[in-house]
């Protein structure tokens, strides 16, 4: 049964209004993408999301949403954009507001249904949310060296080491370890921690935070981002 609505001057409206959450984070080297099964669907995939409840803001849907359906909390989230094509959903005109959503890489899913996707690539998912995810891709490529947007991947205490791996998978790249950090202290939103961890032979590593974990821009300096 296809949904129906009219606003007051007679013209079709929009049915209902949802939200959708691209849950990203990074693990072996790739970025990834959390998907839950559809209506009990397991072959049919969809982000994790659902419609705003009466007197509620779409961002408090999306977490509570987050929440119900994969038991997971976001240590960073920020507003992605809206789909509102008519046709993206087939019981009708239900606009959504999409949230971005990075997590850290050891993070556990409750959830049984839920899977880890490439981020990049093919993989058929129900409604736009192929779209809604490769804008998410996007969105993170482009806010990578100039904003705090992997605070959400870095949530604690880590290495440059450790941002350098994430860093890497993001922008499909391979830095050079020194001007890597450089360029990273230069944007001005991370600073040390005072503590230091060991990683192998050799000195231990000095830990980094970032300054805020709310979405924050950087210094906006030209980066050098030596690739190798």
């Amino acid at each position: 049964m296809r949904w129906t609505a009219t606003n007051s001057e007679g013209y079709p409206a929009p049915a209902a209004l949802a939200t959708d959450v691209v849950v990203l984070t990074v693990r072996e080297g790739s970025l990834l993408a959390l998907t839950v099964a559809r209506d009990g669907d397991r072959d049919e995939r969809a982000l994790p999301g659902g419609f705003v409840g009466i007197g509620e803001r779409p961002l408090d849907t999306a977490l509570r949403k987050l929440h119900e359906k994969t038991g997971l909390g976001a240590p960073y989230i920020e507003q992605l954009g809206a789909f509102a094509d008519p046709g993206r959903d087939p019981r009708g005109w239900i606009p959504s507001i999409a949230y971005l959503a990075p997590v850290p890489p050891g993070t556990v899913v409750p959830d049984a249904s839920a899977r880890w996707i490439p981020a990049r690539g093919d993989t058929p998912l129900a409604f736009d949310h192929r779209e809604v995810l490769d804008a998410a891709v996007e969105r993170i490529e482009g806010k990578l060296w100039w904003s705090n947007v992997t605070v959400g991947m870095l949530p604690g205490a880590f290495t440059l080491s450790d941002a350098r791996r994430v860093y890497e998978a993001i922008a499909q790249a391979r830095y050079d370890p020194a001007t890597f950090g450089r360029d990273l202290k230069a944007t001005g939103l991370i600073e040390p921690t005072g503590a230091q961890r060991a990683t192998g032979p050799g000195r231990p590593a000095a830990m980094y935070r970032f300054t805020s974990n709310r979405p924050e821009w950087g210094a906006g300096r030209r980066k050098r981002i030596a690739v190798v």
